[in-house]
């Protein structure tokens, strides 16, 4: 898997839909983002005051794009398995893994190690992709076909696939509490057809309809 063959808009773009998850009700939090690509959502997040320090971690230095990356506080390049950083024990009010842990070969782990980088009243929070949601069930049901993709839910770089229960079960594992939990079309601007379809089935099938899901979690 080689990640430098991703298209540049794969890296790009600040994620509302999980900020407005979050539901941040502080400002000058410690923020750190897991696969924090071109840093946009910490750069906006700093914008708007919500963090005081900004620190993101990636795989590789995308050397063309290096100014994307100045207004972060710190960038350490390196592969989250495999890095260990004791200065940051008890640091973090905040660590983002949007879209990380399906990525990884031993999530828990890296949810082991996170966790120390938490202070006591310190959160993470999860986004990951949801193989229930109908577009798996057409590939693969209906037209019989698992083939790899660019992006999306057959991500070639995926090494793992998850349901919403499954994220649970991976977070509970590693001794994290979950205080939150949602599909993530609630938290996208404006009437979808994922919300209007939710609306007309009663909320019957959201399960099928979420592309993702969105976790909050403390440390126990």
């Amino acid at each position: 898997m080689d990640y430098k063959d991703k298209n540049s808009d794969y890296y790009s773009n600040v994620r509302l839909d999980l900020i407005d998850f979050a539901d941040f009700n502080k400002n000058n939090l410690k923020i750190l983002e897991v696969g924090s690509a071109y840093c946009e959502t910490l750069n906006y997040l700093k914008e708007k005051g919500t963090a005081s320090i900004t620190i993101g971690i990636d795989l590789f230095e995308d050397v063309k794009g290096k100014d994307k990356y100045k207004p972060v506080d710190k960038m350490i390049f390196g592969n989250i398995e495999e890095l260990d950083l004791p200065e940051y024990n008890d640091y973090f009010d905040v660590i983002i893994l949007a879209d990380v842990l399906e990525h990884i070969y031993e999530p828990n782990k890296t949810l082991d190690k996170i966790k120390k980088w938490l202070n006591k009243d310190g959160y993470i929070l999860v986004s990951m992709p949801n193989i229930q949601h109908y577009s798996a069930f057409n590939k693969i049901f209906l037209r019989g076909s698992f083939k790899y993709e660019e992006s999306g839910l057959f991500d070639y770089t995926h090494v793992r696939f998850y349901c919403k229960k499954d994220i649970k079960n991976l977070l509970e594992k590693s001794n994290f509490k979950v205080i939150n939990q949602d599909v993530s079309f609630k938290h996208i601007k404006g009437m979808t057809k994922a919300k209007i379809a939710n609306i007309l089935t009663l909320g019957l099938f959201k399960n099928y309809l979420s592309y993702q899901y969105f976790f909050k979690a403390n440390k126990l």
